[in-house]
């Protein structure tokens, strides 16, 4: 299995705090299946979480260091989490945040506190100018509905559900939000967004959940494994069909 979204990058934001950390954390990765990792720390201003590429390829290259001198048969690669502000393109002009693995797909955090107006028009530009938009954990944000992301979808913009979320880790309306989006195929990627070595994304069962809710052997291994495999090669990743029956298509509550 592969992780598209991941905060191990140490010492950075509110992840992993040391190297130390982040060696535990992999090596449970590495025992539950996973091959590789994109390593994704905030970019996120309002909370200071604001390193650089310089800062974080730095970083990297001490993590990667470290992996190496532990033997450990994992591949990691570096990303960001950039939470959505006006000043998006001056991040990206300045070489404060990079794509994932230097594709073209950017990993693009909303606001959990409200609508941001302009989403349309950014999302239009940012793919002329090449970008795909992968939106991380659709089903956290109460002001958007599926609505919202069909239209987004019908752009080229493609979404990340979180592993936690299938499991109930961010409360039952979150966890049935999910569920919906899957049966919906609004989800092209499943993440562990793991911050910490306590937390328990890389435990659990994933493909076995994913096969309650899909009965479709080959979208759970795209899920987990192929498309996040397309994101690190920088190859091309179509949405999926949405299934569009009505009565599924219900409007979640805000």
């Amino acid at each position: 299995m592969k992780d598209i979204h991941s905060h191990i990058l140490y010492s950075i934001d509110d992840g992993s705090e040391s190297i130390k950390e982040s060696i535990n954390i992999i090596k449970n990765a590495i025992n539950n299946g996973y091959t590789d990792i994109i390593l994704t720390p905030h970019y996120r201003k309002r909370q200071g979480f604001v390193a650089n590429n310089k800062t974080k390829k730095e970083l990297f290259n001490k993590l990667q260091e470290e992996i190496n001198n532990n033997n450990l048969n994992i591949n990691i690669y570096l990303g960001n989490e950039i939470t959505v502000d006006d000043d998006l393109y001056y991040y990206l002009e300045t070489d404060q945040i990079t794509s994932l693995n230097g594709s073209r797909y950017l990993l693009l955090e909303l606001s959990f506190t409200g609508r941001l107006n302009y989403l349309d028009d950014l999302f239009n530009d940012l793919m002329e100018d090449g970008y795909i938009p992968i939106i991380p954990h659709p089903e956290r944000y109460m002001d958007y509905n599926e609505k919202d992301y069909i239209k987004w979808s019908n752009k080229g913009v493609l979404f990340q559900g979180n592993i936690e979320s299938l499991f109930g880790g961010y409360g039952k309306k979150t966890q049935e939000k999910l569920e919906k989006l899957l049966k919906l195929h609004l989800i092209s990627f499943m993440g562990s967004d793991i911050h910490k070595d306590y937390h328990n994304a890389y435990n659990r069962d994933i493909k076995t959940k994913l096969m309650e809710i899909l009965n479709d052997k080959n979208m759970v291994l795209e899920l987990t494994d192929k498309n996040i495999e397309s994101v690190i090669k920088n190859k091309e990743i179509k949405p999926y069909e949405i299934i569009q029956d009505k009565k599924k298509l219900k409007i979640f509550n805000r």
